[in-house]
């Protein structure tokens, strides 16, 4: 290919740099809000910046020849997704200075609540109301039919958000934002907040300087996206796709419409983004949490899995905290479905990697990541996330296989160290011990030269090099990860029903042979913890696939198509699938029996019918083969020559009775898991009537007719897809490949219709007004916490200074939960003592072998103190007492065998208030005590810890 002229050449980076810096300091470094003077500077300073760091690149590899620029299809497809990027996701300019001329006018009764300048609240008092308009703790009130107003005029940051309350009593009202009128209707059936920003007007009144500012920028932005879009498409439109469509599918969790949002309920806020804000607080400012002083009396923050502390995307998040100024729920939504999206790319390029037609590994791709096994997933992002690394193991452990350098070698074991760094780390212990059952059959394959030709295309493999890059790779991992897999296994060892050998603990949310059938054809049956519905159409392909005899063949078929319907292979894909199955449902399992008794730490896990994500690697690859297969019939058979066999007949009427038995008995009997009844179908039924709400219009869905509604249309699909397949074969045409493009739009359609109404909305919570991103600096609020009455709930890790003290069944320590619930008969005492009476932390007393809370806090009270605390981060306390006498310092925090103490600068050993709270002897006198949590290999985390 012919180089550019170096004048091109350099053109074609300078322009580029240019496009990257301009946002890059509008977004990152405050441009808007700069002297013109400074503007120019830190444009200059970037602009070189991203100038050199294109350069260096093509200078050295000459990127801008490896790519065609001139695909006017492709730059057209890029600069739609452009836009879509822009729309969809509300582009909208960073902070700067802006002036606006409000006046609202209502008929009926309204309510101005919230006024945000740039993300942030404005007071209120700001505005001037006249007549009916007055101003209270909730917001402006307005009640009556005149025509007074409320106004306000001058600067603010941009852009400018107005909410209002709505509901049933509420009326409209009528914005007048520099001279551009709005109406609002404030009325809906129910309770609901209405988000005024409209774009423009929301940014006020620009100047024609600043509009050029603004404008340059929306242009940068959008030609950025559009280069990156073209670049990506050009080069992998399938793996761009693979990867789109997921977030496509499942948008209304990833992006606001009308202000308002899908949100996500079950676990979702409790257990994941209260732990992911707080973490990214402190990740922002340079700090690493240690220990969580806000739940349960006191818990290990990093070596809580549930934190996902070390998990290296954190970095990434972290710096979008500091951007952003803030991470809210909306924003873990989408960290969430993003896991989603890098599963299906993972499954795409490890099914490429196993020389699968794109567009068969494309369908088989999307499909398994959005059956209902990953979509239930939403509710844990920490598992997703772990899921989505399965894929990228299985490419890794496959290409060294395939390697025939060590240069290829050393690459992929770099990968699968990555990627099992990542999946080490990612806050979803189940989801790592499942990995053997996962990856054992998987690399048993590649010893079986037969099935092993067909997979992997490989004869005869270096075993030498394969090895090597394995264990490399494998124990790379281990030492990368083992500190923090040292340190979680301890905290979970001692966390109330973890610590294992407890077979109710184990045998928790059975799922077995009726719910796998269930989850092939009748979803609503089967317990959502182990169900993977997949559709209807994949499973119809499936079976044509293994019904297929091996011996036919058909002209000009290509060899690999016929390889793989040899009976090895597909005994081999079907043995995966079965023994996971099988492992997966529990007590019923001799299986799962057997490895209860002989597996370290397999006892501690419990509802293994989460196994069942294991299941989709093969279904994936299963759904591939069976792909190819039919594709290969459609487009090998000879003109004028039926494409039916009695096999397929036969096969085909199989499935029918199969899937229509189970689903008209169940259906005739109305037979539903508890967690459709109890979850899906109030769930969906809330999100219809909230999305509704929002529009104005009351709709209040009937349960049993959206229930019936639901079950009727896995029947409907099962009948559908048997005659997508028979439209597909009896359709004429010119056999080829070309012909066939129809067919993958047909089945894709299909199968997203088929998965799209179900599983994704198990778990949401309604239709709720956007969050506002906030910095929590909850580091400022631990001395606050110190005088704040904690809250007596069973609830995770607060963001307030209101600590918890409750404790959810099954968490936080064993020690403090015997504590916690054998004081049931002392509440009084219990609330005292734990501080949700008064605040009250500190306690001094005689002695700490009390049988009783009142007994200690009546020796207590006789020796009262005034603690003067010098420093508390929750990893630390400096604390100054005088003490009455001789006796026992007693800080109503848990103890953990990671704190120390000292006094007066020498180290002390920590004794246990009721088994449970750190304790610590003192003689008569002032002290000075300090304590800090200094966990072995992470001490370096806080900086009073000795190194």
């Amino acid at each position: 290919m012919i180089r550019p002229q170096p004048a091109l050449r350099y053109l074609r980076v300078f322009v580029p740099s240019f496009f990257a810096a301009y946002p890059a300091a509008c977004r990152w470094f405050g441009f808007f809000q700069k002297p013109l003077i400074e503007k120019a500077a830190l444009l200059i300073l970037l602009w070189i910046a991203f100038a050199v760091i294109l350069w260096l690149p093509n200078r050295w590899l000459h990127l801008e020849t490896q790519i065609e620029w001139k695909r006017r299809k492709t730059w057209i497809a890029a600069t739609g997704l452009s836009l879509f990027i822009l729309v969809v996701f509300h582009w909208l300019p960073p902070v700067f200075p802006s002036t606006y001329a409000i006046e609202i006018t209502a008929n009926g009764t309204a309510e101005l609540a919230q006024v945000t300048s740039a993300g942030q609240d404005i007071p209120l008092d700001l505005f001037s109301g006249s007549g009916d308009w007055t101003l209270d703790s909730t917001g402006w009130q307005h009640s009556g039919i005149s025509a007074n107003s409320l106004t306000f005029s001058g600067a603010l940051n941009a852009p400018l958000e107005l909410v209002f309350s709505t509901g049933p009593q509420s009326g409209q009202v009528v914005i007048n934002l520099n001279r551009t009128a709005f109406q609002l209707n404030l009325s809906t059936p129910l309770p609901d907040a209405a988000v005024f920003n409209p774009f423009p007007a929301s940014l006020g009144a620009l100047s024609p300087l600043w509009l050029l500012w603004v404008g340059l920028l929306a242009l940068t932005e959008g030609a950025l996206l559009t280069v990156i879009g073209y670049v990506l498409l050009t080069g992998w439109p399938s793996g761009m796709l693979a990867a789109l469509v997921p977030l496509l599918f499942l948008l209304p969790y990833a992006t606001t419409f009308v202000g308002h949002n899908v949100t996500l309920g079950n676990d979702f806020g409790p257990f994941y983004y209260v732990y992911k804000t707080y973490l990214l607080d402190f990740l922002a400012k340079g700090q690493f949490p240690l220990w969580s002083p806000s739940e349960g009396g006191g818990y290990a923050f990093f070596s809580n899995p549930l934190a996902q502390a070390v998990y290296p995307l954190n970095i990434l998040l972290a710096l979008f905290y500091r951007v952003n100024g803030g991470y809210t729920r909306l924003d873990h939504q989408i960290f969430t479905v993003a896991a989603i999206c890098w599963f299906s790319l993972g499954l795409y390029i490890w099914l490429r990697s196993l020389k699968i037609d794109k567009r068969a590994a494309v369908f088989a791709a999307l499909t398994m990541a959005l059956s209902y096994k990953m979509t239930e997933l939403l509710r844990f992002p920490n598992a997703a996330h772990e899921a989505a690394w399965y894929p990228w193991i299985l490419l890794a452990l496959t290409r060294l296989l395939q390697a025939s350098t060590w240069k290829s070698v050393w690459r992929w074991s770099a990968g699968l160290c990555v990627f099992l760094v990542c999946l080490f780390t990612a806050g979803y212990p189940y989801y790592v011990y499942y990995l053997p059952f996962l990856a054992g059959p998987y690399l048993l394959f590649m010893v079986i030269p037969r099935v092993r030709r067909v997979i992997f295309k490989v004869d005869s493999p270096d075993w030498r090099k394969f090895l090597g890059g394995f264990l490399a790779a494998s124990l790379a991992a281990v030492l990368i990860c083992a500190p923090y897999l040292f340190q979680m296994s301890r905290t979970i060892t001692q966390t109330s029903g973890r610590a294992g050998d407890d077979f109710t603990h184990a045998t928790m949310y059975p799922f077995d042979f009726q719910d796998s059938v269930e989850s092939l054809v009748y979803p609503t049956a089967a317990r959502p913890e182990g169900w993977f519905y997949f559709g209807a159409l994949g499973l119809s392909l499936m079976a044509l696939y293994l019904a297929h005899p091996h011996k036919e063949t058909l002209p000009g078929e290509e060899p690999q198509i016929t390889e793989r319907r040899a009976w090895p292979v597909k005994a081999a894909l079907l043995s995966w699938l079965v023994f996971l199955s099988y492992l997966s449902y529990g007590e019923q399992s001799y299986l799962f029996l057997f490895f209860y008794k002989i597996l370290p730490e397999f006892s501690a896990l419990r509802g293994w019918g989460r196994l069942s994500i294991t299941l989709l690697p093969g279904l994936a690859l299963l759904l591939a083969f069976a792909l190819a297969d039919f594709e290969s019939r459609l487009t090998a058979s000879q003109p004028g020559k039926s494409r039916f066999k009695p096999w397929m007949w036969i096969t085909m009427a199989a499935i029918a009775a199969f899937s229509f038995s189970v689903q008209i008995s169940e259906f005739t009997r109305g037979i539903t898991d508890e967690y459709w009844d109890l979850y899906f179908i109030p769930r969906t039924a809330y999100l219809i009537q909230t999305v509704a709400n929002v529009s104005g219009r009351n709709v209040v869905p009937d349960p049993a007719v959206l229930s019936r509604t639901f079950s009727l249309s896995f029947i409907v699909f099962s009948l559908l897809s048997l005659m997508v397949i028979l439209l597909v074969l009896l359709k004429g045409g010119n056999a080829g490949r070309k012909s066939s493009s129809w067919m993958w739009g047909v089945f894709s359609l299909f199968t997203l219709l088929n998965l799209w109404y179900g599983g994704s909305w198990l778990w949401n919570n309604g239709f709720s007004p956007r969050e506002e991103r906030r910095v929590g600096d909850y580091q400022r609020m631990m001395p606050q916490s110190l005088s704040t009455p904690r809250k007596n709930e069973n609830s995770t890790l607060t963001l307030s200074p209101a600590f918890s003290v409750g404790s959810p069944p099954k968490w936080h320590y064993t020690r403090y939960q015997d504590f916690y619930f054998r004081s049931v008969d002392e509440l009084p005492a219990r609330d005292e003592l734990l501080g949700v009476t008064d605040g009250r932390r500190f306690f001094f007393s005689q002695a700490i072998n009390y049988s009783s809370i009142e007994g200690f806090l009546a020796d207590a009270r006789q020796n009262a103190i005034e603690p003067t605390v010098h420093d508390y981060t929750g990893d630390y306390l400096l604390v100054e007492v005088n003490a009455p006498r001789s006796g026992f310092f007693s800080f109503i925090d848990n103890w953990d065998e990671n704190w120390t103490a000292s006094v007066d600068g020498k180290p002390v050993e920590i004794e246990r208030l009721f088994g449970t709270f750190k304790s610590v002897r003192l003689d008569a006198g002032k002290h000075e005590i300090s304590m800090a949590y200094c966990p072995r290999f992470f001490a370096w985390a806080n900086n009073v810890c000795p190194r």
